[in-house]
């Protein structure tokens, strides 16, 4: 099997993850910008009280609302949408400060019983 005969970039696999990154991360920066113009101030204090993963998680989330609705919702739907998201998302922070690994036993089962072992 032959190679391509172009010459190798002097960009390892790291250098061109840390630049793809860089570029993500100016990506989002500028769209949370373009976003928090239009955020209430209501909304505001219910972001503060997030972690900083969990404002990435918010405006990954409303970023998607926004591609998939934001020409049909109205500002105040939007306002709403918003609200919505932030309750979601600090409600989701306390599930995702448990640690899970795949290995981990459920903390519940469901066990299915046909009642012929009743005594009423």
């Amino acid at each position: 099997m032959a190679r391509n005969s172009s010459p190798r970039s002097s960009l390892s696999r790291r250098e061109f993850g840390q630049r793809v990154a860089l570029v993500t991360g100016a990506g989002i920066t500028a769209s949370a910008r373009a976003s928090a113009a239009e955020a209430p101030a209501q909304d505001d204090r219910a972001l503060e009280k997030l972690s900083a993963e969990g404002r990435v998680r918010f405006e990954s989330m409303w970023q998607n609302v926004l591609r998939k609705h934001g020409d049909r919702l109205t500002e105040d739907q939007k306002t709403r949408m918003r609200k919505i998201i932030a309750n979601n998302v600090t409600m989701l922070e306390t599930i995702y400060a448990v640690p899970v690994r795949n290995g981990d036993a459920p903390a519940t089962t469901l066990r299915l019983t046909d009642g012929a072992g009743r005594k009423d």
